[in-house]
């Protein structure tokens, strides 16, 4: 049996704490009826002491729990084997478990408090995204530490009778200080906010990541980058003599935060879904089935997949598989082109951005992405990047004719200005108002966004290839050959706002196409809105005839 690290002085050493270790460790192979029945025991024998009790409590997380906490809806074989689960390897796992099926009150909860029943002396942050989320976590703790009166009794040289005035520091903004020798700067036990209140200059003996991902974590790209950010700086935090961490946690999205520290292999991953079969229609593992049936019928699919069955590609009814990204190597040399534009009318950070799509088809209606913006333009640079688009494609060889839309709800004062400098450059071109009135006349992002499925799954959607000019594709190098390097992919970079660079085409699939649909995904419903512009494959030109006809009369 691992054993925790029980601190010098804490652990009893008495012939009755030494048969409590005989005990945990035949528990932890027991069978849950046989445990529950053997713990119920321990309390009727007269010939156990407090010290028994004591080291048990140490020792066996589901007895703490259980029948010193109190805790009698965890009466369960499930939580019983999630307990024996955590206890035998506590640190560097990222423990996914569907919500509502203790993975707080297991890990953070039990946890915290075994960690300093065992020794005072650690010291451990819990964070969650926010303060507003972490606090709750302190809280449960100071009152099981006030209320819990076999507890204090139990662990007298450890917890206090009255800590709210006699621990040094006993709040939730300040942290739970218990009896300890040391005087570190850090307390017990402390709780902050990821993205909002990382205590800075702080280290931990133990961090315990609690719902760090949020679905404030993943309303944006830019909120989905942050939350990674601030976990990878919040690593800093542990201290500087073997830190230990462990993650308790639920899915919300595809690329969230923990699908990067998945996807880094930073932490071994222990997933618990709802179902036995880790899908839709299986047996639910510890939830009755009148209330996961109840579950599906009242949240999406996708929000199931996500909190229920821990994997967001399960929610594929409104998921973008990879398997359907398509690239093109070579465009075809007769397009008709498309330029949909879908703006936002500021240049502040919160807002969403201008997203501009170039769009080719091509006889057989099959759509290549060739061109593109998708950032934050001002009106004045919204004119800009639309003219210059329209010209480059304009001037394209082979592109029969270029059509621009823009969507009809930021359409007519952006038009109007796009008029005035049309007039002033002496130019002029068409602007179609993009007003899409399906759905039953929904403008939902989403349900917009969806119609590009069927492209999509059939193969009929490209996307360029990452062209590197040092390996071409042999497709590319006889381009190169024939004279038409231009019919190659090249990778859309752009310039955003903040004079930064970026691939247009990997920064959509990546903050996008893979999130959708928990996050506003600006440059998808431009791309849309392809089926907005009626699009038609180009007219093709007949080669004339050259030589007589044969049967022609002389």
């Amino acid at each position: 049996m691992i054993l925790p690290n029980i601190s010098s002085g804490v652990y009893a050493n008495t012939k009755n704490a030494e048969a409590a270790v005989q005990f945990a460790e035949w528990a932890l192979l027991a069978e849950y009826d046989k445990a529950v029945k053997a713990y119920a025991d321990c309390h009727k024998d007269p010939n156990i002491d407090d010290s028994f009790i004591r080291t048990l409590c140490q020792l066996d997380r589901y007895y703490l729990g259980v029948f010193i906490c109190n805790r009698h809806d965890m009466l369960h074989p499930w939580i019983y084997e999630r307990c024996r689960e955590v206890e035998a390897n506590r640190d560097n796992y990222l423990d996914l478990w569907a919500r509502f099926h203790y993975k707080s009150s297991i890990i953070t909860f039990l946890g915290c408090v075994q960690e300093v029943l065992c020794n005072p002396e650690i010291t451990i942050g819990i964070l969650s995204f926010s303060a507003k989320q972490a606090k709750p976590f302190l809280r449960q703790l100071m009152q099981e530490f006030e209320s819990n009166e076999n507890l204090v009794r139990l662990f007298s040289d450890i917890l206090w009778e009255k800590p709210r005035t006699q621990a040094p520091k006993w709040a939730e903004n300040d942290g739970l200080c218990v009896k300890r020798k040391s005087n570190p700067k850090e307390q017990t036990i402390e709780a902050h906010g990821l993205v909002d209140g990382q205590p800075t200059g702080r280290h931990f003996q133990l961090i315990v990541y609690d719902d760090v991902v949020v679905q404030d974590a993943v309303s944006t790209p830019e909120q989905i980058a942050k939350t990674t950010t601030q976990w990878e700086l919040s690593l800093n935090l542990g201290s500087t003599h073997g830190p230990r961490f462990q993650y308790a946690g639920t899915r919300y999205s595809y690329g969230d935060t923990y699908g990067t520290i998945l996807q880094r292999a930073a932490v071994k991953p222990r997933i618990h879904p709802a179902t036995d079969n880790g899908a839709m229609d299986g047996d639910p593992i510890f939830l009755e089935k009148e209330r996961w049936e109840e579950i599906k019928k009242t949240t999406s699919t996708y929000i199931v997949a996500c909190q229920q069955l821990l994997n967001p590609i399960a929610g594929s009814d409104i998921h973008f598989r990879d398997e359907w990204w398509r690239e093109w190597e070579v465009r075809p040399y007769t397009m008709n082109v498309y330029l949909m534009c879908d703006p936002a009318h500021s240049k502040k950070k919160e807002s969403n951005r201008t997203a501009m799509a170039v769009v080719g088809v091509d006889a057989n209606y099959n759509k290549f992405l060739l061109d593109g913006v998708c950032h934050r333009l001002s009106l004045s640079e919204r004119w800009d990047s639309l003219k210059k688009l329209r010209a480059k494609w304009k001037r394209a060889p082979g592109v029969r004719e270029v059509k621009v839309g823009y969507e009809r709800y930021g359409a007519q004062s952006d038009i109007e200005h796009f008029k005035e400098m049309m007039r002033i450059e002496g130019s002029s071109f068409p602007i179609y108002e993009l007003n899409w009135v399906g759905g039953g006349g929904s403008q939902s992002k989403k349900d917009r966004i969806q119609r590009l499925e069927p492209d999509l799954k059939d193969g009929s959607f490209f996307f360029p290839y990452p062209t590197n000019e040092k390996r071409l594709t042999s497709s590319q190098q006889d381009m190169i050959e024939r004279k038409q390097k231009f019919l190659n992919s090249r990778k859309i970079v752009c310039k955003d706002e903040n004079n930064k660079l970026y691939d247009l085409t990997t920064w959509m699939r990546e903050n996008e196409y893979r999130l959708f649909p928990t996050i506003h995904p600006d440059f998808l419903d431009a791309l849309s809105r392809i089926y907005d512009m009626d699009p038609a494959p180009p007219l093709l030109r007949r080669n004339k005839v050259l030589e007589p006809n044969a049967e022609a009369s002389f």
